[in-house]
């Protein structure tokens, strides 16, 4: 199992910053350790001194120390530096980061793209092994958008198995909804962003 990995995030916009912690509470094993503005001073020392594993950098929050700034976080390399960018960003910026997020994506997105940064790792959670082989492949179906008797027709079951392991998915998951089933599913892999946006 993964230790816990430490997040933190630079932006002046309460609105970002509160979002990419609510996107960081989503993602097993993550936790956002500091936030900062981008306008305190040693600012990179100050990041560098509390060890993080990945920080996420709105560069407008430090446009005006901004290489310097990246320059010194890049040669840690046990710090995993992201890019919070959008279509606006200066291509010249944009390339000066190894890994990038867009803030204007949707959560599905945001995740999706998070997780293939950070690694499976991160996602080693109580819950990775709690479903089985056959339970996997409903909640697939699920998730992309089959009804209990549409799962139960492509998997040659009774729409009562399906029900019953629909049931079981439910109760170990400790997920009620569609959309947090969706959420656990890309986090873990068991479907693509793709598919999902293919099937609404």
């Amino acid at each position: 199992m993964s230790s816990t990995k430490k997040l933190i995030i630079v932006s002046h916009s309460f609105l970002l910053t509160a979002g990419m912690e609510s996107l960081a509470l989503e993602i097993s094993g993550m936790l956002v350790d500091s936030v900062f503005t981008g306008t305190e001073k040693k600012l990179s020392e100050k990041i560098i001194n509390k060890k993080p594993d990945f920080v996420i950098v709105d560069p407008e929050s430090v446009s005006s120390n901004f290489i310097p700034f990246l320059r010194e976080l890049n040669e840690e390399p046990e710090i995993i530096v992201i890019g919070l960018i959008s279509k606006a960003t200066n291509d010249n910026i944009i390339s000066r980061f190894s890994h990038t997020l867009n803030k204007y994506d949707n959560k599905f997105q945001l995740i999706e793209n998070l997780q293939l940064i950070v690694g499976k790792e991160v996602f080693t959670s109580e819950n990775e092994q709690l479903i089985s082989k056959r339970e996997t492949e409903i909640l697939r179906n699920i998730v992309m958008g089959l009804t209990n008797q549409e799962v139960a027709d492509k998997l040659f079951l009774s729409i009562h198995t399906v029900m019953t392991h629909r049931k079981k998915i439910t109760r170990k998951l400790g997920i009620k909804t569609v959309s947090g089933l969706t959420v656990y599913a890309l986090m873990n892999n068991i479907v693509d962003i793709r598919e999902v946006e293919r099937h609404p």
